[in-house]
């Protein structure tokens, strides 16, 4: 007959041994499975120019969000070949397959495969795609649902298609792009100081934004609440002013004024440069509605002849005209074009300015001159807007022959400089002691900067949690099994060898008497 205390033995020493190799399992399957917790997500920059895919991953933290945001970090980045998303022609899953798999591949493959069916995915179409859908809401809608479709395919977490492929609207650039910049700069988790916050400027291909706390603003703000701090951000988008877009009204201009000439002089053309454009590339975009009227003389088959003269006062004067003050002149809360915006700038706010802004500053940085830090930005304390302007000024007087190794963008730094810059100055109505606390950036600690990382913290937090990845087993989860196997497990051991003390002394007396 076994004994009561063989079978305590057994059961005790089959519960420590399965204790023991659960805790194990527990353990392999927290450091191999459910850790490192990151999790990622795949955004689209889908612009006027060009698209972007950018791979963010950050620490889970949270099993229904975003986690500890402030340690989001920039896995990678690729442009997607062909030009901007609106250069597709085939409207469905496979056009739109084409456009992007090369990159889309790329990216996906440097995500975990058991973090794969986790990866969220977002595209935000900004102004190009803002200004085609005024023109052609149809190829837009096909546009969007094929791209759709085709993410549809990709194994990643894509349960709400008309949310996460959408345009999106200026101020939702402009507030992202801050977030961006804030973050990375470590202003708003480590800070949470609403008025150190920087400034963000981004100029794009179509449109700019501005954006920057102003808890005295009326109109045109706000209020995010960011980590249990709330911040009043002022922001606004100028559609049809970014670079490329401003450049087409200007030649427009230029064209109207020349009363049917289709050979012009252009002031804010590099000297010397010659550039051939069809009439129909400049009168032809949204931005041209209302704007611009046909001279006699020429027609959407004309091409026109624009040669550099590279005049800076000719060319600032013309930049000026295009930021219509006198619609401000009642009001001294505007920028331009009668918008509102909080005037003055408080002398001691920060600003970074970044995107078209960098890549033109850096090629005129030489002429200033100014060197970049070891992460390839401009602090622009040390220099001043007389040393800015005379570098532009020099730039468009260099005769267009005497430069060498010219980018396709070089032709084009005359204009774009003195646009950027008279923008800041007399647009925006920035001081010199703006200035000196200004930052010109493409990276923050290999993150680029830009409106996608803000877009992606946003629209996390927003996406409604049955759309959500959830985790297999959340950190305080692991412990409270882990804890609940340990105390087995140390119970066991008692018991086990409670049970072979009480068993040896119980045969000691039968030992001792016999002696």
């Amino acid at each position: 007959m076994v004994s009561r205390y063989h079978v305590i033995l057994v059961l005790a020493s089959v519960l420590a041994v399965l204790s023991i190799a659960a805790i194990v399992t527990l353990i392999v399957l927290w450091l191999t499975v459910l850790t490192p917790f990151e999790d990622y997500a795949l955004v689209i920059d889908a612009g006027s120019s060009h698209s972007t895919i950018f791979v963010y991953k950050w620490p889970a933290d949270k099993s229904d969000g975003l986690g500890i945001t402030s340690r989001v970090s920039q896995v990678m980045s690729r442009e997607v070949a062909g030009g901007p998303i609106s250069s597709i022609t085939d409207t469905t899953e496979n056009g739109t397959r084409q456009y992007f798999n090369a990159a889309m591949i790329e990216c996906l493959n440097v995500i975990p495969s058991n973090r794969k069916s986790r990866a969220l995915i977002f595209l935000g179409a900004t102004a190009g795609l803002r200004l085609y859908n005024i023109t052609s809401p149809d190829y837009i809608n096909r546009l969007l649902n094929a791209t759709r479709a085709y993410f549809s395919t990709l194994g990643v977490m894509f349960g709400a298609p008309e949310f996460q492929v959408r345009i999106i609207d200026g101020s939702e650039e402009g507030l992202s792009g801050w977030i961006t910049a804030n973050m990375l700069l470590h202003q708003l988790y480590d800070n949470n100081v609403p008025l150190q916050t920087y400034g963000a400027v981004d100029m794009g291909g179509a449109s700019t934004q501005l954006s920057f706390i102003a808890p005295q603003a009326t109109s045109e703000h706000y209020l995010m609440n960011l980590f249990d701090t709330d911040y009043d951000v002022y922001s606004h988008s100028y559609l049809c002013y970014g670079q490329d877009q401003l450049r087409l009204i200007y030649q427009g201009q230029l064209v109207q004024q020349a009363n049917g000439l289709i050979s012009i002089d252009d002031p804010c053309l590099q000297s010397g440069y010659i550039q051939n454009i069809s009439y129909s590339s400049i009168s032809g975009t949204a931005c041209a509605i209302g704007r611009l009227t046909t001279p006699s003389g020429v027609n959407s088959t004309s091409w026109i002849t624009f040669t550099g003269t590279g005049n800076y006062s000719a060319c600032q004067g013309l930049m000026r005209a295009r930021l219509n003050k006198t619609a401000c002149s009642t009001n001294g809360n505007c920028s331009f074009d009668g918008v509102y915006q909080p005037i003055p700038v408080s002398s001691s706010l920060k600003f970074v300015a970044f995107a078209a802004v960098f890549y033109a500053f850096d090629t005129l940085a030489p002429f200033v001159p100014i060197s970049s830090d070891s992460y390839g930005n401009y602090d622009l304390s040390t220099t001043n807007l007389t040393q800015i302007k005379a570098a532009i000024a020099t730039v468009c007087n260099q005769p267009w022959s005497n430069v060498t190794n010219a980018t396709r963008f070089r032709p084009f730094l005359c204009f774009q400089t003195m646009y950027h810059w008279t923008l800041l100055e007399y647009g925006y109505a920035l001081t010199e002691s703006n200035i000196k606390n200004f930052q010109v950036v493409n990276k923050i600690n290999s993150n680029d900067i830009g409106w996608t990382l803000g877009y992606m913290i946003n629209q996390t937090n927003y996406l409604s949690p049955e759309y959500r990845p959830s985790r297999l087993l959340t950190q305080a989860e692991f412990i409270g099994i882990l804890i609940c196997f340990i105390v087995l497990l140390v119970i066991s051991l008692i018991v086990l060898i409670g049970a072979i003390v009480i068993h040896k002394r119980q045969g000691n007396p039968q030992t001792n008497y016999q002696m």
